[in-house]
């Protein structure tokens, strides 16, 4: 329920706070006084689209503020469904309040208890406490997809699982059709690419393509390119270390070890250099005997650098073909794998999609089922709402009509009407006129059980095109769903304003050279003398009586 709404600079509101009641709460004024403007701040303050143009002229930005009485049974609930893990840190205390600000450059902030959220857990959240009508959706009855909502609401429980079902099911049948659908439009192209893909993977295999082949070839080249400089270099090196006059390194060492050898015989300290030496000895010989090897097997080979050069060109040539050969090899072998097993997969895929389809039609006979008893349930609901309306001659009946199978089910709905006995029966969307349609809504709407009990109907104008008797009796029905469930209803009867607990009137006045709109609680003497105007457009004798008469007949 709501409790308390607070609009700062929305429009011509620049500052307003209403304390309302449970119940019917209405909220009446003059023609363009601003009553949709509450209706507004509203919807914004619940999730709904918010313009920029909604900040009232010379604002910084505008506000509105809303604080809600959650039941206890349901409160925690909606809160968990709506706003996950960040209902944990939600204070809701002495109610929860719903703050939404927006500023003239279009920026949004939204809070649920003192908690910044996303404006769509806003949006989420205020599904759950308010049911919102207006004229314009009044139109919606007309569309297939909002009255075939409307019916499922009046699903049972196994129904309603037969509905969730059939989409699931659906989707997966969906997705099996158009894969075989494919696998057959492509044949002759699947056959293309099998070809094309043995032609490579054969290329590639016969290649022989290795990467440790590649590094040992580009060292091989280099080697053979620069024989005769290597050959040089490494003849160098060897007489450097040992050379037929006895001055290389080895001999020198050898030299070394035999005099330190004799001196160590007199100092025994000499002994560790004497073992490095030795080491040393040892290590030049192992250098000496590896480089003249590799200088006995250097030779120039010119057909092996050939050779060489004509496998590098080769490789590097499948390389700039695939990119990462080993890596495109893997993937075109998977790929072809897997068109050539395409034949079982493809009979897998019928015998699944038959077994899907089989279920589909069960479970859409099931569901089919389901709505029929739910038509029936919603037809007598409406029924005895629209008796209370002042359409007791009125038959109104849920249709099902069979249609194109869908992720919905194999039929839709079709709302009939029939205003007057004797007259024929036509769908609401050809026959029903404003006024009557706003009653229909009424009547629907009363009837659904989407709302839980504790949350707040906001009615905006949806009386228009009805007076008279007809306006009592949709005052008493908006009575009696004030009984369960709080009602805010925006109108210009006083046959309706009359009977609410609390009455909020708009008005629209000049203050300092700007035009401003007022909103205020009336009671007593101000309420009957509202009532009046409404009666009659003029504040006299007459209608301030009849003002009492519905003051009284209110109550």
């Amino acid at each position: 329920m709501l409790t308390e709404l607070s609009v700062e600079n929305v429009a011509l509101i620049e500052e307003a706070t209403l304390e309302l009641s449970p119940g019917l709460n209405v909220i009446t004024g003059e023609t363009g006084a601003g009553k949709t403007l509450l209706a507004t701040a509203l919807q914004m303050l619940l999730g709904g689209r918010a313009r920029s143009e909604t900040v009232r002229s010379g604002a910084r930005k505008a506000s509105v503020e809303g604080t809600f009485v959650l039941s206890q049974e349901t409160g925690s609930r909606f809160l968990t469904e709506a706003l996950g893990d960040l209902a944990e840190e939600v204070e809701e205390e002495d109610g929860l309040v719903l703050r939404r600000t927006l500023t003239g450059e279009g920026r949004s902030r939204c809070y649920v208890g003192g908690v910044s959220v996303p404006v769509r857990a806003l949006a989420s959240l205020g599904e759950r406490l308010v049911s919102y009508h207006s004229q314009r959706e009044q139109t919606r009855l007309t569309e297939p997809v909002e009255q075939l909502a409307i019916l499922d609401d009046f699903l049972d429980f196994e129904a309603a699982e037969a509905r969730q079902g059939h989409a699931l099911i659906w989707r997966a049948v969906e997705s099996d059709r158009a894969a075989l659908s494919e696998i057959k439009t492509t044949s002759e192209a699947r056959l293309r690419e099998v070809e094309f893909l043995r032609y490579q993977v054969s290329e590639l295999e016969s290649a022989g393509y290795d990467p440790q082949e590649l590094s040992d070839l580009s060292r091989e080249r280099d080697r053979l390119r620069n024989v005769t400089d290597l050959l040089q270099a490494t003849a160098a090196a060897s007489a450097a270390l040992s050379s037929e006059d006895g001055t290389g390194a080895v001999d020198a060492v050898a030299r070394a070890t035999s005099e330190l050898e004799t001196a160590s015989g007199y100092d025994n300290s000499l002994r560790g250099l004497l073992e490095r030496l030795g080491g040393l000895s040892a290590e030049l010989d192992d250098v000496l005997y590896e480089l003249r090897s590799y200088v006995d097997e250097l030779e120039a080979d010119p057909n092996r650098l050939e050779a060489v050069e004509d496998r590098l060109a080769a490789m590097r040539a499948l390389e700039r073909k695939y990119g990462d050969v080993e890596g495109y090899l893997q993937e075109s072998r998977e790929r072809l794998s897997r068109l050539e097993n395409l034949d079982e997969e493809t009979v897998g895929l019928e015998e699944r999609l038959a077994e899907g389809e089989r279920r589909l039609e069960v479970i859409a006979a099931a569901l089919r089922s389901g709505r029929e008893a739910a038509a029936e349930r919603l037809s007598g609901k409406v029924q005895e709402n629209l008796g209370d309306l002042n359409l007791g001659k009125t038959i109104f009946r849920a249709e099902l009509v069979p249609r194109e199978p869908g992720p919905s089910g194999t039929e839709r709905v079709e709302f009939m009407i029939q205003p007057n006995p004797g007259e024929p029966e036509l769908p609401v969307r050809r026959y029903a006129s404003g006024g009557e349609l706003s009653r229909i809504m009424l009547a629907i709407r009363l009837a659904q059980e989407r709302v839980e009990p504790g949350a707040t109907y906001v009615f905006d104008e949806v009386d228009a095109g009805i007076g008279g008797e007809t306006a009592t009796a949709v005052g008493a029905k908006l009575r009696e769903l004030g009984d369960r469930n709080q009602v805010l209803t925006i109108t210009h009867h006083p046959q309706i304003a009359s009977g609410a607990g609390t009455h909020v009137v708009v008005e629209k006045e000049e203050s300092e050279g700007r035009t401003i709109t007022r909103i205020e609680i009336i009671e007593g003497e101000e309420r009957r003398r509202e009532l009046a105007r409404m009666l009659s457009g003029r504040i006299d004798e007459a209608s301030l009586a009849h003002a009492s008469e519905l003051l009284v007949g209110g109550r």
